[in-house]
């Protein structure tokens, strides 16, 4: 799994009508196709690939909360994804040190649940 820096925009006007979205979501370009992601606007978004899968790691400390995202690289779709919103969801997916965790290793973690 390597770290990827695709380009991270919000979504245009058109994009946001189109997917029924009050207000613009994000998206991530990558060897040209066009993936839109569930990262908030004050998160911190980690994102990494392995062979034709992207995972899409989105972090926000203050809030406490991760959310992961599998896509297929090369049409965009979602595989599956998760989000964990409470306290006792992120210490049973993750355990009580989940903030001291790299991204790689949440990752990792929380593939294996979706698997």
């Amino acid at each position: 799994m390597n770290k990827i820096y695709p380009t991270i925009r919000l979504m245009t006007p058109e994009e946001t009508r189109t997917s029924q979205l009050i207000n613009a979501g994000s998206v991530i370009e990558h060897d040209g196709t066009t993936i839109p992601i569930s990262a908030g606007r004050s998160d911190q978004v980690h994102i990494y690939q392995d062979s034709t899968v992207v995972y899409v790691l989105s972090i926000n400390l203050l809030m406490e909360y991760i959310g992961l995202e599998i896509f297929d690289s090369t049409c965009g779709e979602e595989f599956d994804n998760v989000f964990l919103q409470f306290h006792w969801e992120l210490e049973e997916y993750l355990g009580t040190k989940w903030r001291e965790l790299t991204p790689q290793t949440i990752i990792r973690k929380l593939v294996n649940y979706l698997l």
